[in-house]
């Protein structure tokens, strides 16, 4: 098969694939697998491709949610962070292509960081769409206050999942592209 039609069809089945996991644990608060999923098409097809799979993953999740699309503030702000996720897994694929637990280190402060990130934009974006432009410096340090267990509970559960996912998945593409098979 022709490498680009490869890459064209391997970047479809990760944003697929992020999509069906996002709605597979729709129902679980702050518990999810769609980060490590961009993460992973990152390191795996490129930071560009990587990217492409968040913006869209996320677009296709947030706009067709069983709860409902967020407004355009908060919808932005989960792009933002699904591109980032991407371009980080892109940006560390050599580091955590290596051996050994600083791979694994590596993979579980990726899971804190990205995830971290993305946290603080859409708070950031749901105080300003909650408060408005005028209240949106006073209360911005509330709103974090509030919001401060789904944010630990999010953070420590995709560092966790990072953890024990992205080596040894990264290990499984590693033996399956040198079997030859295509």
């Amino acid at each position: 098969m022709e490498k680009n039609a490869r890459r064209i069809i391997q970047t479809a089945l990760f944003i697929t694939l992020s999509v069906v996991l996002g709605f597979l644990l729709a129902g679980v608060p702050n518990i999810e697998l769609m980060t490590v999923t961009v993460f992973l098409s990152g390191i795996i097809l490129g930071s560009c491709r990587g990217m492409l799979v968040g913006a869209v993953s996320i677009l296709i999740y947030s706009i067709f949610n069983p709860y409902g699309p967020p407004p355009p503030q908060l919808l932005a702000a989960q792009v933002a962070g699904y591109v980032l996720a991407g371009l980080a897994g892109g940006l560390l694929r050599g580091p955590l292509m290596k051996k050994g637990r600083e791979a694994v280190l590596l993979s579980a402060l990726s899971g804190l960081v990205v995830t971290m990130l993305y946290d603080i934009f859409t708070t950031t974006a749901t105080a300003l769409i909650a408060l408005g432009p005028g209240g949106f410096i006073g209360g911005l340090a509330g709103f974090f206050l509030t919001g401060a267990l789904f944010v630990v509970v999010h953070v420590l559960s995709n560092s966790a999942v990072f953890t024990i996912t992205v080596i040894p998945v990264l290990r499984a593409v590693a033996a399956f592209e040198g079997s030859g098979v295509e």
